[in-house]
């Protein structure tokens, strides 16, 4: 693949093809119309820190059209603004709401200094957003390194796997609670 500028990344298509994208390309193709809602800057800003998140704190080359626009939904919600983001009518989207995806780093990022205080909470949260979709399947990634950020940790202590049991506990028993009579299925990795 050759190397793309600091503001472009490959985009996965459907096909599995993948083609290099700007940002720019990335925003007006996953907002449209709701781009007309936000102050361009808010809207420039905030995807590219979606952007860095995937290519710095993730170290990703590729993404899908689906995962830049999810991440771009929860920035934009997280600065209290209401747009509808979507991925574009394309048979991706359908996909991605039988598949529910989480970042489990992401949400130890998020909890900051407060570490499990804050994490347990917001692991609930994410749980139950994503079961309100009713999926087919959820998915939370990133299990390891989320509990090694959680505990400032570079490498794998006996601290680390007793909070890794901790967190699929609590996973375990909440989906337990909120799956209800769905058919769907937790995938933890």
């Amino acid at each position: 693949m050759i190397e793309l500028d600091r503001d472009s990344i490959w985009l996965t298509q459907p096909d599995g093809e993948s083609v290099p994208c700007s940002l720019e390309a990335l925003t007006f193709e996953i907002a449209g119309s709701g781009a007309s809602q936000l102050e361009p800057d808010v809207l420039r800003n905030a995807a590219a820190a979606v952007l860095h998140y995937f290519k710095d704190e993730l170290g990703r080359t590729q993404v899908t059209l689906g995962e830049f626009a999810a991440a771009l939904a929860r920035v934009l919600e997280g600065l209290g603004l209401c747009v509808e983001v979507t991925a574009g009518g394309d048979a991706e989207t359908a996909a991605t709401a039988a598949i529910r995806q989480a970042d489990l780093r992401e949400l130890a990022f998020a909890s900051g200094k407060l570490g499990e205080l804050d994490f347990f909470p917001r692991l609930h949260s994410t749980l139950r957003q994503e079961l309100a979709a009713d999926p087919e399947r959820v998915e939370f990634r990133g299990l390891r390194s989320a509990v090694k950020q959680l505990l400032g940790r570079k490498h794998w202590t006996n601290g680390c796997r007793d909070l890794e049991e901790r967190i699929l506990k609590a996973l375990r028993e909440w989906w337990i609670q909120e799956k209800g009579d769905r058919r769907a299925l937790l995938l933890v990795s």
